[in-house]
């Protein structure tokens, strides 16, 4: 009798570039991926607990040991109206309600299998640090990991008092999603700043030099990538003019010592590197995207963790 593949969990959506690669990567190591599309549930998949054990359309998830999440979409950021799926309910807050109920449901579920103590890559807790940016700040700082001086706001006064202190001045969402602004003229005048009045938001010094991703796993250095920054605030509008990098030992030191204190089994790490040569940790990305940098079915990144996943399961 021929022995049984191993599985791994791919958490995501068949309709994800990334979720596929990392799936297709897994079934060329021989293994079989289980692509779990929380997305669906309940409207199209059936995911159940019951005294501990997880089934996903039948199949139990319970004695799995190596998850991969990719994709999911969990309460934070709140779910803005029209990414909730139509159920037919006479009142938004009915379907409001039902969301929540789905919400605590798949934390609650993902949340037991990682204490399973199988591979998880990353944790939940991990995953949710792409959305509560002031508190991987916190984190990284409290580690000694250099990142730019930030503030987090909804009043003017304060926003004002920081572009005083430090000059130059971005802006994005403390919950992701938009690209990178500088703080202009413009934005310092009563009627902007009054929108932030209405809204946090969060504000850090501009760090002014090259752009570095550098991919981690498992504590070890796996692949770094530039990313030019002339002419554009945010490096991601360049993106079509990615290459490989190189980052000194200090630079892999601070992504490795990141990873850890941020409990990311594997994350890619935007790093700016100042026009005197030391870096600045900008983010750790707990599900990062790999097609923009590396070749998403045999390149170094892809290579690394589907070899990892399948060896974990």
């Amino acid at each position: 009798m021929a022995p049984s593949k191993k599985k791994v969990v791919v958490i995501g959506s068949r309709s994800d570039d990334a979720t596929r690669f990392v799936a297709e990567a897994v079934e060329r190591r021989r293994a079989r991926a289980i692509v779990v599309e929380t997305d669906r549930v309940p409207d199209s998949a059936t995911l159940s607990w019951e005294d501990g054990e997880v089934r996903w359309d039948g199949e139990c998830l319970s004695d799995l040991r190596s998850f991969y999440i990719k994709a999911i979409r969990l309460s934070l950021p709140v779910p803005e109206a029209e990414a909730l799926s139509a159920r037919n309910f006479p009142r938004w807050q009915e379907q409001y309600l039902a969301e929540r109920e789905r919400q605590s449901f798949l934390h609650s579920v993902l949340r037991s299998l990682n204490r399973r103590g199988c591979s998880f890559i990353n944790p939940l807790e991990a995953v949710e640090l792409h959305y509560l940016k002031l508190h991987q700040l916190a984190l990284l700082r409290r580690h000694k990991i250099p990142v730019p001086a930030s503030l987090g706001t909804a009043t003017p006064d304060a926003v004002r008092e920081f572009v005083a202190r430090h000059g130059a001045v971005i802006y994005k969402p403390l919950g992701g999603g938009a690209l990178v602004q500088k703080v202009g003229e413009a934005d310092l005048t009563d009627e902007r700043l009054q929108l932030v009045a209405n809204c946090p938001v969060l504000f850090q010094e501009q760090i002014v030099g090259d752009e570095f991703r550098a991919y981690v796993l498992d504590g070890e250095p796996v692949a770094a990538f530039r990313i030019p920054t002339e002419g554009v605030v945010d490096a991601r509008q360049n993106l079509d003019k990615v290459t490989p990098g190189r980052l000194p030992k200090e630079a892999w030191e601070l992504c490795i010592r990141g990873a850890k204190a941020l409990g990311m089994v594997f994350t890619a790490v935007d790093l700016r590197r100042t026009k005197e040569g030391a870096f600045v940790a900008l983010e750790f990305n707990p599900t990062p995207a790999i097609s923009f940098f590396d070749d998403p079915r045999d390149g170094k990144v892809i290579t690394r963790l589907a070899s990892y996943l399948v060896a974990k399961a």
